[in-house]
């Protein structure tokens, strides 16, 4: 029988989206039946939290904090999850290019801490910045990339997308997730 899993996500500019949007391609491909929530829209999952199989929740970061979407989900539903059922944690950020352990230890180490969760899954993915003229990064937010990346000596033009997400790891994750559904 196929497991049903919950991958609930909060992003900002769509990369955090499409790195959701990729976990749920990996596992329809495996026989998986993800159900992606977008946590911004609030929309209600379509069955009781603690009916899935399953969990994935995934964040983009700014500032150093989740969502708040992201964020009050994990607070709202962090006793409901189901017992035994895989859960699993992601966050898009630019601590990841630079520093992927503390990027682990600020954004996911710290939350599971703060709301009693147990994430036997978990990893950080590098941000994607998009300085096209439809990006939904906004003006005020592609000027503060800039200011800051002039530090670490990374230039930005507008016009480009700059994407740092490594997707072969993204993969992996789905792939490593899919065999711990397995196991149960």
């Amino acid at each position: 029988m196929a497991k049903k899993i919950l991958i609930a996500f909060g992003s900002r500019y769509g990369s955090t989206e499409e790195i959701a949007s990729e976990i749920v391609k990996v596992l329809e491909d495996k026989g998986a039946l993800p159900e992606l929530m977008d946590l911004k829209a609030r929309k209600k999952p379509e069955m009781g939290i603690g009916e899935y199989d399953g969990y994935i929740v995934g964040s983009g970061i700014k500032i150093g904090k989740w969502t708040k979407e992201a964020e009050n989900f994990l607070k709202d539903n962090c006793g409901r999850f189901r017992e035994g059922a895989p859960f699993a944690m992601f966050v898009s950020c630019g601590l990841a290019e630079e520093d992927h352990d503390k990027a682990i230890d600020d954004y996911i180490t710290k939350i599971t801490g703060k709301y009693g969760i147990e994430a036997e899954l978990y990893d950080a993915f590098g941000p994607m910045y998009d300085f096209t003229k439809d990006s939904r990064l906004g003006f005020l937010n592609k000027k503060i990339v800039k200011s800051m990346s002039k530090n670490s000596g990374q230039t930005y033009e507008d016009g480009k997308k700059y994407d740092f997400r490594d997707w072969e790891r993204i993969r992996e994750f789905a792939l490593e997730f899919e065999e711990m559904l397995n196991e149960e």
